[in-house]
């Protein structure tokens, strides 16, 4: 039960990491498996060889003793053969006469291929039919023991044991010969023997189909490497160039489907853009006219209402509107100062006499879209002040990123919800006082301007309370085109 469960363990194990594994890999573990097993099904044919080399010696020795013996007890007379029989034998070979044929041994691979090569080598050496019969042929090994396919693969002084039986008219009694016999000087290296059927068998093997399989791979994942790096190139412009529709069936069609499908994003593209056109128009005009027509109100505390009002909806217009442009101005991408816009930033504010603190350097310019940054920079703020009364800004920059840390010492935000308030419209009521303005958008901009550029924003509370906002940005240049 234990090992049930245990192969049961590595079985799931193997499943997981397989699945977290690249489709290149899969295929090569795939290829790679199918060739071992069919090297470990296919491996009885070195075996099979490995013991006719190791019986081929000893048969034909036997078989050359056994003849010898034949053709000298032919040339004497019948009642002399016994008492010659006799007197050929040796140590490891006996012979009797017998004039009922020995029952032989049951059918076995060593006896199918040695007595065909018996009776090919007796024939030879007696020059004239002979009637021969197998009655018995075994390979051993070194400890005298049916040699099993280690013992094939680590004895050094195999050992083939016969029993045939042999005449040459049918009038005649047989001459039943037993004997053994070993390789005679061949040398058999067992570290050579074991080297020679690893390597040839399967490393050699292996390494000719793993380099097959990654020349393959890599030629069969090429048509979804250029599908990928043009999705990239999509992400980062939505006006990229189309894919090349050559290659195989399969391969035209899904290009052909990216490309339709960019054309499509094309056209949905300019088709918000003239929707944010209108909406912009038709949503600014009658809040112009009512802030025209408050101005003509002579209650001056009604007026001061209508406004706060007006400048909510226009706050709301505003954010919406950003919000659905992604927020990233239609400005084209520049090098940034990304320094002096959070500076720009932090002096506005403090000018307004928020408490503002900044510390730190990007370390030189970036590729972005400037109006882009400054908004999202300017969300983070304003929300820092909003709910925490002051903001402590930190810079910070590598070779390949770019980072802002934006800090308060507000509520903060339960942990369940640091993600929900990227929501769009999401307010954490809570930690977060309606009252004090916002539509809840503000974050979700600030993100979607980071993405933009390659980079994230993410939300953590502080150690003695306040919430931490980092916000990175690629200096490589943006993940995204401002689109519309």
């Amino acid at each position: 039960m234990k090992r049930a469960g245990l192969l049961q363990r590595v079985a799931e194990f193997s499943v997981r990491s397989f699945r977290r594994t690249s489709l290149s890999a899969r295929i090569a573990c795939i290829l790679v498996a199918g060739v071992i097993l069919a090297q470990l099904l296919t491996s009885t044919i070195w075996f099979e060889s490995r013991r006719r080399q190791m019986l081929e010696i000893p048969t034909r020795v036997f078989a050359t003793r056994v003849a010898d013996a034949l053709r000298l007890l032919d040339a004497r007379p019948p009642q002399q053969r016994p008492a010659l029989a006799a007197e050929l034998q040796a140590p490891g070979f006996s012979l009797r006469l017998s004039r009922q044929l020995p029952a032989a041994d049951l059918p076995a691979p060593d006896l199918k291929r040695s007595s065909l090569l018996l009776e090919q080598v007796i024939a030879v050496h007696m020059g004239r039919p002979v009637e021969v019969r197998t009655l018995g042929a075994r390979l051993l090994d070194d400890r005298g023991r049916a040699a099993t396919s280690w013992g094939m693969m680590s004895a050094r002084d195999p050992v083939a044991e016969f029993e045939v039986a042999v005449r040459l008219r049918p009038d005649q009694p047989w001459l039943v010969a037993t004997g053994r016999e070993d390789e005679n000087g061949a040398d058999f290296d067992r570290v050579g023997t074991i080297a020679d059927y690893v390597l040839r068998i399967y490393i050699l093997r292996i390494l000719m189909v793993a380099a097959l399989t990654w020349f393959a791979v890599r030629l069969a994942m090429a048509p979804l490497k250029r599908m990928a790096n043009a999705a990239e190139a999509l992400g980062r412009d939505i006006r990229s160039a189309p894919l090349e529709t050559g290659g195989p069936p399969e391969v035209r069609r899904a290009a052909e489907a990216f490309n339709a499908m960019q054309e499509r994003l094309l056209g949905h593209i300019e088709e918000r853009t003239r929707f944010l056109a209108a909406v912009s128009h038709d949503l600014r005009s009658p809040i112009t006219r009512l802030r025209l027509r408050t101005e003509l109100l002579p209650d001056e505390q009604l007026k001061a209402g209508f406004r706060k009002n007006l400048g909510e909806m226009e706050e709301m217009v505003d954010a919406t509107l950003s919000f659905m442009r992604g927020g990233v101005d239609e400005d084209l991408c520049t090098e940034v100062d990304l320094d002096g816009i959070v500076a720009e930033i932090g002096a506005a504010q403090a000018e307004q006499g928020a408490r503002v603190t900044l510390s730190g350097t990007t370390g030189g310019p970036l590729a972005g879209f400037p109006q882009g940054m400054r908004r999202c920079i300017q969300n983070l703020v304003e929300n820092a002040l909003r709910y925490g009364g002051s903001a402590e800004l930190v810079l910070r920059g590598d070779r390949s990123t770019v980072t802002v840390i934006v800090a308060d010492r507000g509520p903060g935000i339960p942990e369940d919800k640091l993600e929900m308030v990227f929501e769009p419209f999401y307010r954490q009521e809570d930690s977060r006082n309606v009252a004090s303005g916002g539509v809840g958008l503000g974050l979700s901009i600030a993100r979607d301007i980071a993405v933009a550029h390659g980079g994230a924003l993410w939300l953590r509370n502080r150690d003695g309370g306040g919430l931490e906002a980092t916000v990175t940005f690629q200096r490589c240049g943006p993940a995204a085109s401002p689109a519309g």
